[in-house]
Formats: structure tokens, sequence, C-alpha cells
């Protein structure tokens, strides 16, 4: 019986303190009439550049577009045939990144996109050009082919 009261006791007190550890961590509200500051945000990041998306329909056309715009070139490619894309980009666009885009299938052989980012660097005339071919082999002139022309302003 002592130890069931002792038991007791113990719970009692440790509640007790829950309760006063509690009752210490709420904050006060401010007097009334007085002004909390709201924080200002800040932007951290410039405002984004335009973007231009370009595939196969697009071939041999020219565009115009302003400095600093993001190009999004993709063409589809097959490389477990041999077969790649070949590029040559002009001065006035400046390269970012290239990336194979592999298909969703399970199928042995299935092509995907080769996807490629350039920035519009500077203004004047631009040009993107592939050409699609094993690179072992020599241009016949009966190969498939893309090119854009830019003019950046």
């Amino acid at each position: 019986m002592v130890q069931k009261k002792s038991i007791y006791a113990v719970l009692v007190a440790g509640l007790l303190a829950l309760c006063m550890l509690g009752a210490g961590c709420t904050s006060q509200p401010a007097e009334p009439g007085t002004p909390t500051a709201t924080p200002t945000p800040v932007a951290t990041t410039p405002p984004a550049a335009e973007e231009f998306v370009f595939n196969e329909t697009n071939n041999n056309e020219t565009i115009t577009l302003p400095v600093g715009s993001a190009i999004t070139i993709s063409l589809d490619e097959n490389p477990t045939t041999g077969y790649e894309w070949n590029v040559t980009s002009s001065a006035g666009l400046e390269y970012v990144n290239d990336t194979y885009i592999a298909p969703e299938t399970g199928l042995v052989g299935a092509g995907g996109v080769h996807v490629w980012e350039y920035l519009a660097a500077e203004e004047g005339s631009a040009e993107f050009s592939a050409i699609y071919k094993r690179p072992w082999e020599n241009v016949t002139g009966n190969e498939t082919t893309f090119s854009m022309a830019f003019v950046i302003e």
C-alpha cells in the first residue's frame, strides 16, 4: 500500500512539473496598440529569362529573340543504331548543357530524345545546325539535317 501511494505521489509531482514547464513556454501577447514588425520579403533570384523550346518542326526557321533568352532544342535520336547528332553552334549562342533522354519503354533499341540547352548570349546573328549520322561514316548528302537561325536583339 505504501508503494502504491509513493507511485501516485511521483506521478502527481511529474504532472505538476509538466504543467509548470508548459506554462513557462507560452508567450505573453504584446500590449494593445504596439505595432509588430512584419519582415519584408527580399527577392534572392533575378527574374527568369524568357525560355524558347524548339524541335524537328522548327527546322530551317529563323527566330528573333532577346539577349539572355534560354534556348532548348530537342531532337529524336537513337544511339543504339550508331546514329547521333553532330552539332555545330555559332558565336552568340552560349552552350549550357546537352542530355540524352532514354525512352520510357523497356524495348531494346528504342530511340530517345537528345536535348541541347543554350543561352542567347550576345546581340547579332547565330546559328544552330546538326547532321544525323554515324561518326565513322563520311557525309554523303543523304543524311537528315536540322538547322535554325537566330536573330538576337
